[in-house]
C-alpha cells in the first residue's frame, strides 16, 4: 500500500542541496534544506513556548485551506529526478471525524515544461481515494473500519509529511527538536526547527530528519522538508493559508464521470478484527 501511495503522486506522502533549483524558481529566498544545517541549542523555554503554541493551535484548528507546492526528489545522490506538483490542500475536523483533500492541478518533471495534470487525493478517516483524471481512474483503499475512523492528519503524515497540523504535543517524544541557527536572509516571520526522528518514533520507518518552518503568526507549517528512510526528499510549501474558515463537508465529495474505471479494495478481514480488539 505504501508503494502504491508513493508512486501514485510521485510520492503521496526533503531536503538537501538538490532543492536549491526549486527554491530559486519559487523565489522563496529561504535557506536551503540541508540536513547538515548548523544547529544551536536554544533555551528550553523557547522550544517549550513554540511547542505549546503549536499544540494550542491544533486544538483550535477546525479547518484549513492552503495552496501547496510539492517537490519530490527521488534519490538525489543517485538519480536526482524531480517532480513538482502544485495545487490546493483542504482540511476539516469535526468532533468525531476529520478529512484531508489534496488537489494537484499541474505537473513539472525535471527540466520539462509544466503541464496540466489533475489528480485528487482524499482521506476521510476510513477510505483513501485517488482520482487520476488523465488515466480516468479511481482507486479506493479502505484503511479503517467504517465505525472506527482514524485521524486523517496522523494517517496522511506517514505518507505525506503534514507535520505540525496536529500540534506539538508529541514532538518531543517523536523527535529530537532543535532551533536552527539564525541565518542571513531568513524570513523573520518564520521559525525554523530541525526534527531528528527518534529510533522509537512512529515516524522512524518513514523519515530520518525533517526541516520544519513555522509561520509565526498562524503557528501552522509554512514549509516542511523531509528526508525519507529511502533517501528521497519531500519538500512542501504552504501558501495563502486560511484557518478556521467555513468549509462544508460536501467539499470532500469527488465528482467523477461515470465512465471512469474503479478499483475498490475493502479492509482485509484480519485488519478489521484487529481494529475491534
Amino acid at each position: 500500500m505504501r508503494l502504491i501511495w508513493l508512486c501514485g503522486i510521485a510520492l503521496l506522502g526533503g531536503f538537501i542541496a538538490s532543492t536549491t533549483a526549486y527554491a530559486q524558481n519559487s523565489g522563496g529566498g529561504e535557506p536551503s534544506c540541508d540536513p547538515n544545517t548548523a544547529l544551536t541549542q536554544s533555551p528550553c523555554s523557547s522550544l517549550e513556548r513554540i511547542l505549546n503554541s503549536l499544540q494550542r493551535n491544533a486544538r483550535e484548528l477546525k479547518s484549513c485551506t492552503a495552496e501547496i507546492a510539492y517537490l519530490f526528489v527521488e534519490n538525489p545522490d543517485f538519480l536526482g529526478s524531480k517532480t513538482l506538483r502544485k495545487g490546493q490542500l483542504l482540511y476539516l475536523k469535526s468532533d468525531d471525524r476529520s478529512w484531508v483533500r489534496i488537489d494537484f492541478n499541474t505537473l513539472k518533471q525535471d527540466d520539462f515544461e509544466e503541464q496540466q495534470r489533475r489528480e485528487v487525493y482524499l482521506f476521510d478517516g476510513v477510505w483513501l481515494t485517488k482520482v487520476d483524471f488523465a488515466l480516468e481512474q479511481v482507486d479506493m483503499y479502505q484503511q479503517a473500519p467504517a465505525d472506527e475512523p482514524v485521524d486523517a492528519i496522523d494517517f496522511i503524515s506517514h505518507r505525506f509529511p503534514l507535520i505540525g497540523f496536529s500540534g506539538g504535543k508529541h514532538f518531543e517524544s517523536e523527535f529530537d527538536v532543535q532551533l536552527a541557527e539564525t541565518q542571513e536572509n531568513t524570513d523573520p516571520n518564520l521559525t525554523h526547527l530541525i526534527l531528528s526522528v527518534r529510533p522509537d518514533s512512529r515516524y522512524s520507518k518513514d523519515y530520518k530528519k525533517i526541516d520544519f518552518w513555522i509561520d509565526n503568526n498562524l503557528y501552522l507549517p509554512h514549509r516542511v522538508c523531509a528526508l525519507s528512510t529511502q533517501g528521497d526528499i519531500y519538500d512542501i510549501r504552504f501558501l495563502n493559508i486560511q484557518r478556521n474558515k467555513k468549509v462544508e463537508k460536501q467539499a470532500f465529495a469527488i465528482a467523477t464521470p461515470p465512465h471512469f474505471s474503479k478499483n475498490i479494495e475493502p479492509l482485509k478481514q484480519e485488519t478489521q478484527t484487529k481494529g475491534q480488539d
